[in-house]
């Protein structure tokens, strides 16, 4: 059975920040003491864990983020493939200036829910949400977001 697709668009997941120098010395920096300080202390698994993190965090940060295919369909939410149902969702937040995105708060252990908006027009999606008694709230924003944003990934 196919589902009817209210409104659909493509979208790259977070603004890309191409991460220069300065950047890679400064992860790189901080791992490396946090590594010396721990194998000064003998907490070797430790400081093997602060060199590994710092690498990963250096490669996450350079990768660009892949483009999704999000949908309004009459069933629920959908990211690519995944979808989430109306009944899981408790309230939204549109933000309007750019980057545009949609903040969907959640019943789920994800909490919110924030995707890019791109082209689409704001006016249906709200209108499709409103419609199957989804409250509209001023911002939603996860606690892990915002670390994100700020360490710049």
């Amino acid at each position: 059975m196919e589902d009817t697709v209210v409104v659909s668009w493509y979208a790259v997941d977070n603004g890309f920040k191409e991460k220069d120098r300065p950047w890679f010395w400064a992860v790189g920096l901080v791992g490396v003491g946090v590594a010396v300080a721990a194998f000064i202390l003998q907490n070797y698994l430790f400081s093997l864990i602060a060199v590994l993190s710092s690498f990963t965090v250096m490669i996450v940060g350079a990768q660009k983020p892949p483009r999704h295919k999000y949908s309004f369909t009459e069933r629920g939410f959908l990211i690519g493939q995944h979808l989430m149902p109306y009944s899981q969702m408790d309230n939204f937040s549109i933000h309007e200036d750019e980057p545009r995105k949609l903040s969907i708060g959640t019943k789920t252990l994800t909490g919110v829910v924030t995707v890019p908006l791109a082209d689409v027009d704001h006016r249906i999606i709200r209108t499709e949400l409103k419609n199957r008694n989804i409250e509209e709230v001023d911002k939603l924003d996860s606690f892990i977001a915002g670390i994100a944003r700020r360490v710049g990934l």
